[in-house]
């Protein structure tokens, strides 16, 4: 055999043993294979969506907005009454650039045109205004707009009627300027969901109420995790029970939310966790109820009970943990701090209790700090970073003084009674009220006339 054939035959034989080495590698992936990896990078997509966004609640403009499904590659418009689209999509697998969909019927895979990185994706927008929704997992059925679907949702416009969330996955619900009012039910309820989250979009005023006779729990009333986040507004009017309820935890992470409820203005069967916002809380029995944990670890809080003597501006079942934030309570108790706290605290008992429309002052460090109620009550709970061990305060009701006190530690509870106007201390009643919430019957009147 010639030299250049054997030098051929041994390339040959060469080529070969590396095929075999290579062994499967080198095959193709089967459809399923691909629809496998396909749907593993969707679950890692879906993960890093999912994160904490920090622009989560930023002004929306819905012309820039696009809806998975079927408008995922074109901007959506809020016009037009678009329906649920009939296709079967199983798996979907997105990059920076293009989005992949492989259906079920055709198993073949198409790239979109639109990067899905031009603007926020969506589940779906709902205009309330005008009953027109666009995206998928969206019904309305008469009054009632139904959220089956997974996702993010916009919601926009006024209703007579309510917004129900049922299905068994994560549903988040931007609220960007809703005013939404229900005679015979809850104005946002959710029957179910893995977890629910009211975003308020920044500079936006919402508002929802409820109807007086209906068998719900709440104004917003839902039977899973219930969070709230965002620097928008929120007004809350409960004319039937409590003003939002959950079965679940409740946990809220900022905005401006008023809340007035004919029971609890905020309740829960689990726990209650703020870590930021500015709340007033206005409850005819309890103002805040967790059947679990109260953890309070940043905000403002206003919070009022009723008169009844066995409800309590705040009532914690189980633990009640203070690590931040400015706590300000009124009504007939309040639960006190667990071990576990780290922020001090006071709470005021009067006796006797003090009439419908008296003020509850504490001057501490030169700050007059106040509520009053259309109710009567008989304690006053405050906390804040500035009560520190060995503080002295005085404790006021209207123009009578109650005494001088000295903080003592985490809890400082003192029982206060007049004391004698000749032993009086010298400094005046105060009558500036830089820290003060009234009852807000006034603020819901002016908000049902708008």
């Amino acid at each position: 055999m010639r030299i250049t054939e054997r030098l051929l035959l041994l390339l040959v034989l060469l080529v070969c043993m590396s095929l075999v080495g290579c062994g499967k590698s080198k095959e193709p992936l089967s459809v399923s294979e691909t629809t496998t990896l396909e749907a593993e990078n969707w679950e890692d997509t879906e993960d890093v969506e999912d994160a904490e966004d920090p622009e989560d609640d930023a002004p929306i403009r819905e012309d820039e907005l696009i809806v998975k499904g079927e408008g995922e590659t074109t901007q959506a418009s809020t016009t037009a009454l678009v329906t649920a689209s009939s296709t079967s999509h199983t798996t979907a697998a997105k990059t920076n650039s293009t989005q992949t969909v492989t259906t079920t019927a055709a198993r073949s895979t198409n790239t979109a045109d639109t990067p899905v990185s031009d603007g926020k994706v969506v589940s779906g927008i709902i205009d309330l205004s005008k009953g027109t929704y666009q995206g998928e997992g969206i019904s309305i059925e008469g009054s009632k707009v139904v959220i089956t679907g997974e996702g993010t949702y916009v919601l926009s416009g006024s209703m007579s009627g309510m917004v129900e969330v049922n299905t068994t996955l994560k549903v988040k619900l931007k609220l960007n300027g809703v005013n939404i009012r229900n005679a015979s039910g809850p104005a946002i309820l959710c029957t179910d969901a893995k977890r629910l989250t009211l975003t308020l979009i920044e500079g936006t005023y919402n508002y929802l109420e409820d109807g007086s006779n209906t068998v719900y729990d709440g104004a917003i009333c839902t039977n899973d995790t219930l969070e709230i986040k965002g620097t928008g507004t929120l007004e809350v009017r409960a004319n039937n029970r409590h003003g939002i309820s959950s079965d679940d935890d409740i946990i809220i992470n900022n905005g401006t939310i008023t809340v007035n409820a004919e029971k609890t203005g905020l309740m829960a069967n689990d726990d209650i966790t703020i870590s930021g916002g500015n709340l007033t809380i206005n409850g005819r029995t309890n103002g805040i109820k967790s059947k679990g944990t109260l953890h309070i670890s940043g905000g403002t809080s206003f919070i009022k009970g009723g008169a009844k003597e066995n409800k309590s501006a705040i009532y914690s079942a189980s633990a009640f943990i203070l690590t931040g934030g400015n706590v300000y309570a009124i009504g007939c108790g309040a639960s006190e701090p667990d071990s576990a706290s780290t922020q001090n605290a006071i709470s005021v008992k009067y006796v006797p209790s003090l009439g419908a429309g008296s003020k509850a002052v504490i001057v501490l460090n030169g700050e007059n700090m106040s509520m009053s109620s259309a109710d009567a009550y008989n304690t006053f709970f405050i906390s804040t970073p500035s009560i520190s061990s060995g503080a002295g305060f005085t404790v006021w009701g209207n123009e009578t003084c109650y005494g001088e006190f000295a903080v003592t530690g985490q809890l400082t509870a003192v029982t206060a009674e007049p004391i004698p106007e000749e032993t009086m201390p010298a400094e005046a009643a105060p009558t500036e009220q830089p820290v003060e919430t009234e009852v807000l019957a006034e603020t819901v009147a002016e908000t049902e006339e708008t």
